[in-house]
């Protein structure tokens, strides 16, 4: 048995290039894990792959990440072996945050190193990338730069501890629907992200955004509050509809934190971390 933390993610910066002929959208993105995080508990079995949940709404087949991140890993390996998956959720789902991702991310990690396989870290972002477009920047975490669809990571450095705020409206949205949605009209000509490394000179940035806040204008107006109350910057992360602020320190962040929780229950206080799994 193992028990894995999984952080969640946010996007400090992310551009979108344009649709891919495989009908993927090519990013550019700056991702960094922060300290909200999933527990994962892995437990062998003979055969088969068993999940549950804490949150009831997680499909239990291979509609969900960990599942087929799962299935990739015996597939790859031939072992006869199965796994029981608990997940206890804490990262809100639909949210811009890369719960399930986090959560698959944890299980190749985990039987990686229950089964003892001894895949490298190569081996496991290859199958990562077979499972999702953000698993591979979970599998390797902290402050990394992500092109492609999500799955080409790039570690630099890390960010220094930061205090964060995010705050998660009461629906969640369709990452297919926002890039759906997408097209060219909301992607500004020039491209900035080379600018925002290294990252004392970032400006958070997300173009995603632009399509969200057109039908859900309640995302600009969490960014406004968190500014009011003393972030320095507040941004939507990846698909939303989360919203994060960048807290001054530790004490403003508790002090925005206890303000934003009364109008929106599914506030979290949370910090950058150097890492995107835990054992």
């Amino acid at each position: 048995m193992i028990h894995i933390s999984a952080f969640a993610k946010i996007n400090l910066y992310l551009e979108v290039l344009g649709r891919r002929e495989d009908g993927y959208h090519e990013i550019d993105s700056i991702m960094q894990s922060v300290s909200l995080a999933d527990v994962i508990t892995l437990s062998k079995k003979e055969t088969g792959i068993e999940i549950i949940s804490s949150d009831l709404r997680i499909p239990q087949d291979k509609n969900n990440t960990a599942y087929l991140a799962a299935e990739v890993f015996f597939d790859k390996t031939g072992l006869p072996g199965g796994i029981r998956i608990e997940i206890h959720k804490n990262i809100p789902i639909s949210a811009g945050l890369a719960g399930g991702s986090a959560d698959a991310a944890a299980v190749l990690f985990g039987l990686n190193n229950l089964y003892q396989t001894k895949l490298s870290e190569s081996d496991l972002l290859t199958l990562a990338a077979q499972v999702g477009s953000d698993v591979s920047f979970c599998l390797k975490g902290g402050t990394c730069r992500c092109r492609g669809r999500g799955e080409l990571v790039e570690k630099i450095k890390d960010l220094e501890k930061t205090w964060l705020v995010l705050v998660k409206p009461d629906f969640g949205i369709s990452t297919k629907w926002v890039y759906d949605n997408l097209n060219a009209a909301f992607i500004k000509e020039k491209r900035l992200t080379e600018a925002h490394i290294p990252l004392s000179a970032i400006h958070l940035y997300n173009d995603l955004e632009k399509v969200v806040v057109q039908k859900y204008p309640i995302i600009a107006e969490i960014k406004k509050k968190l500014i009011h109350l003393g972030c320095l910057q507040a941004e939507m992360s990846g698909s939303g509809p989360t919203v994060f602020g960048i807290a001054k320190d530790e004490d403003s962040a508790k002090n925005i934190f206890q303000e934003m929780q009364k109008e929106f229950p599914q506030t979290f206080l949370t910090h950058s971390v150097n890492n995107g799994l835990l054992t």
